[in-house]
C-alpha cells in the first residue's frame, strides 16, 4: 500500500503487484515476466543474509540465463564493515553476501541496515530491489527510485474516507452512481477489521486530479454521514479529535474486553490530554466494588445487561472525574453463552453530562472479533453523541431488550 501510493505521487500507475515464493527460479521467472512491456518494476525483501533470502540469485538469472556467479562489490563491502563496526560487532561470515550482486547490475547504499538494494535494467524496463523492512525499504525508494520516476508531468491522486457502522454493501448503495466503472476519478471499496473505506483514485494534472480527488472526498462524506469519521487515522483518532476541541476527557471501564477499548485509546499520541485511565472489572466482585455496581443488579439481571453497563459507565465516571465515560460488558465466546444472552452480545454503556444510557449489538465473529467490534463501537457511538448523532444505528444492534435510557 504504501509503495502504491508513493508510485502513484510520482505520476505512474501500478498495474500488478506479485507475490512471489522464496525461490530462486520463480523469482527470476517472475522478474522476467513482469519486466515485459513496463518502465519500471519494483522488488521488495529477499535481500537478507540467510539461505532463503534469494532476489540476489534470482535476478542474476533474469539478467543473464548463463547464471554468472555474482560479484563482490567493494563499496557495499565497505559499507557492512562500518555498520558493525559502529555497533561494537564483529560481521558474521553469512553477512559478506549481501555485498555480492550480479555483475550487470549496481548496490543501492542502505544506510538503515545491512541489506543493499540493487538497481539493474532488463529489456528497457529499471529494476529496483529493496530490502523488505519498511524502515530500509522507504527512505531508499525516496533517495533513488522516487528521482527516477518523477517528472511525468502526470498525477495519480490517491484518497480515502474511512467509516464503521454500516456495512460494505449498505455504503456501496449509499454511492450509487459514483461507483461506476470507468467513472473518473474512480472509487473503490475495502473492509478491514470492520472498518469499510472508500479508496478514490484521480490522474491527470497534478491541481486538477487534486481537486476533482477533494471533490469525490466531499460527495462520499456526505453520502456516509455520520458513519464517516475521517480520511486518514483510525476511529480511535477521530474521537480524541472531537474530544479535544471541547476540552473533554473520558474514562473507560472494561470487562470482556479486557483493556482493549483502552488499549486503542492510548494508542494515539498524546492521548494523555483527554483520556484520563479506567478500569478493567472481568469478574462481578471488582465490579461491586471499584465500579459501585449495585449487587442487586448483577443478581437480577446478570452482568451482561443494560443496568450493570449503565453502572459501570456512571461508576468509572465518577471514580475519574471524566467528562464521558464508556462501559463495556459482554459474551465474547466461544462459550458462555445461552438462549437469553448469546455470544456476541454485548451491552456498551455510555455516561456524560446527558446522562447514562446503554445499548445492545450482537456482533457476529469469534472472540477476537467481537471484542474488536465492541471497542470500535464504543468508540464510534460516543463520537456520534458528540456531534449530535447519538441515535444512529449500527449494523450490529439488537432489537431485543432494549430499555429506555436512564436519566
Amino acid at each position: 500500500a504504501w509503495l502504491g501510493d508513493h508510485i502513484a505521487a510520482c505520476g505512474h500507475v501500478r498495474d500488478e503487484h506479485r507475490l512471489v515464493d522464496d525461490d530462486r527460479a520463480a523469482i527470476a521467472r517472475a522478474i522476467r515476466e513482469l519486466a515485459t512491456g513496463r518502465s519500471h518494476l519494483i522488488v521488495t525483501g529477499g535481500l537478507g543474509p540467510t539461505a532463503d533470502d534469494l532476489t540476489r540469485e534470482g535476478l542474476n538469472a533474469a539478467l543473464d540465463a548463463s547464471e554468472p556467479p555474482l560479484v563482490s562489490d567493494a563499496e557495499a563491502r565497505v559499507d557492512l564493515d562500518r555498520w558493525f563496526a559502529g555497533r561494537g560487532r564483529a560481521m558474521p561470515e553469512i553477512n559478506l553476501r549481501q555485498a555480492t550482486r550480479p555483475a550487470s547490475a549496481r548496490c543501492l547504499r542502505n544506510p538503515n541496515g545491512t541489506a543493499p538494494g540493487l538497481a539493474a535494467e532488463l529489456d528497457g524496463c529499471r529494476i529496483w530491489c529493496l530490502p523488505g523492512p519498511p524502515r530500509e525499504m522507504e527512505p531508499m525508494f525516496e533517495t533513488d527510485v522516487a528521482p527516477a520516476l518523477g517528472g511525468t508531468g502526470r498525477a495519480v491522486v490517491r484518497r480515502a474516507v474511512h467509516s464503521y457502522g454500516l456495512g460494505e454493501s449498505t455504503l456501496a448503495e449509499r454511492l450509487g452512481p459514483l461507483m461506476e466503472r470507468g467513472r473518473e476519478p474512480s472509487i473503490g471499496t475495502t473492509a478491514s477489521g470492520s472498518i469499510v473505506t472508500a479508496r478514490i483514485r484521480a490522474e491527470g494534472g497534478p491541481r486538477d486530479a487534486a481537486a476533482r480527488a477533494e471533490e469525490v472526498v466531499g460527495l462520499v462524506e456526505k453520502a456516509w454521514f455520520p458513519y464517516a469519521f475521517g480520511r486518514e487515522g483510525s476511529l480511535a483518532d477521530a474521537l480524541a479529535r472531537e474530544l479535544l476541541v471541547r476540552n473533554a476527557t473520558l474514562a473507560v471501564a472494561e470487562s470482556c474486553t479486557g483493556g482493549s477499548l483502552g488499549g486503542m485509546l492510548t494508542a494515539v499520541a498524546g492521548s494523555s490530554a483527554w483520556f484520563l485511565g479506567g478500569t478493567i472489572a472481568y469478574a462481578n466482585e471488582v465490579k461491586i466494588r471499584e465500579l459501585a455496581v449495585p449487587a442487586d443488579a448483577i443478581e437480577r439481571e446478570g452482568a451482561v445487561s443494560h443496568p450493570v453497563a449503565v453502572a459501570m459507565a456512571s461508576g468509572v465516571r465518577a471514580r475519574f472525574g471524566s467528562t464521558y465515560a464508556l462501559s463495556i460488558t459482554g459474551v465474547a465466546g466461544p462459550s458462555g453463552g445461552t438462549d437469553a444472552k448469546p455470544v456476541g452480545l454485548v451491552w456498551i454503556g455510555l455516561a456524560g453530562p446527558h446522562g447514562a444510557s446503554a445499548r445492545a449489538f450482537r456482533f457476529p465473529g469469534d472472540r477476537a472479533t467481537v471484542r474488536d467490534r465492541s471497542a470500535k463501537s464504543a468508540m464510534q457511538w460516543l463520537r456520534l453523541l458528540i456531534v449530535g448523532h447519538g441515535d444512529a444505528s449500527f449494523i450490529w444492534d439488537s432489537s431485543s431488550d432494549r430499555p429506555e435510557a436512564t436519566r
